[in-house]
C-alpha cells in the first residue's frame, strides 16, 4: 500500500537474508531484556529510569523494533545487575559458533548519530567472551566511556585508534599494534579526522560480574 492509502502495482519484494538475521537478534534480544526485568520485578517505567533511556525506547527494545547499540545494552545489563552476555540472544551452536565473511547484525557503539558500527561475532549468556568486529570512519564518534569488570584485549588490522584512559593516560596504537586493558578502568576510543581505524574487540567476561558504562 503507498503512502496515500492505494495498493501499490510494485511486485513485493521480499528483505534481504541480512534484514530478517536483525529483526531475529532484536526480538531475541528484546525478549531477554524483558525476562530479565521481569525477574527483577522492575516495571518498564523503573528500568527506563535506571538505565537513563525513555520508556517508549525501552518498550521498543523489548517488542523486537530496535536493536540496542552497545551502549545501551550495557547500561540495561548494569541497571539490571547482569552481565552484558547475558541479553544477547542464547546460542543454539552445540559448542562451536562460525561466522562467514559478511555475517553477523552490525549495531552502533551508542545512540549518538553517525557512530561507529560493530559486529558482534562471538558471545551469548554465559559464554565468557564476547568479540565484536569494529569499524571506525575517520572523524566518526566511536562511543561514550566504558567501564566493566573482566578484561579488553584490542588489535587494530588498519588505521590508528586513540584510546584515552580514565587514569589519564592516552595511547595511540596503529596497525599491527595490540592492547589490554582491565575493564574497571573507564576507557574511550577516537580516530583523527583523516584516519579511521578497523579493530578486534575480544572482551572477558567475569561470571556473575555487572557491566556498565561510566
Amino acid at each position: 500500500m503507498g503512502e496515500d492509502g492505494r495498493v501499490s502495482d510494485a511486485p513485493h519484494r521480499p528483505k534481504p537474508a541480512s534484514v530478517g538475521v536483525e529483526d531475529a537478534v532484536a526480538a531475541a534480544v528484546g525478549a531477554s531484556v524483558r525476562k530479565a526485568r521481569r525477574r527483577s520485578g522492575l516495571s518498564t517505567r523503573e528500568l527506563a529510569q535506571r538505565a537513563g533511556m525513555s520508556q517508549p525506547f525501552l518498550s521498543n527494545i523489548e517488542n523486537g523494533r530496535s536493536t540496542p547499540s552497545v551502549a545501551t545494552l550495557y547500561k540495561l545489563a548494569s541497571a539490571l545487575g547482569v552481565g552484558a552476555s547475558e541479553l544477547l540472544p542464547a546460542g543454539t551452536d552445540e559448542g562451536v559458533v562460525v561466522v562467514r565473511a559478511g555475517e553477523g547484525v552490525p549495531t552502533g557503539m551508542d545512540e549518538t548519530p553517525g557512530v561507529a558500527q560493530s559486529v558482534l561475532l562471538a558471545g551469548a549468556p554465559g559464554r565468557l567472551l564476547e568479540a565484536r568486529w569494529c569499524v571506525i570512519q575517520p572523524g566518526q564518534p566511536a562511543g561514550d566511556w566504558f567501564e566493566h569488570a573482566g578484561e579488553d584485549f584490542l588489535h587494530v588490522i588498519e588505521g590508528v585508534l586513540r584510546v584515552e584512559l580514565g587514569t589519564g593516560r592516552v595511547e595511540q596504537v596503529g596497525a599491527g599494534d595490540s592492547l589490554w586493558l582491565e575493564g574497571h578502568i573507564p576507557h574511550r576510543w577516537e580516530v583523527g579526522p583523516t584516519v579511521g581505524a578497523t579493530l578486534l574487540l575480544v572482551t572477558a567476561h567475569v561470571p556473575g560480574a555487572t557491566h556498565g558504562l561510566k
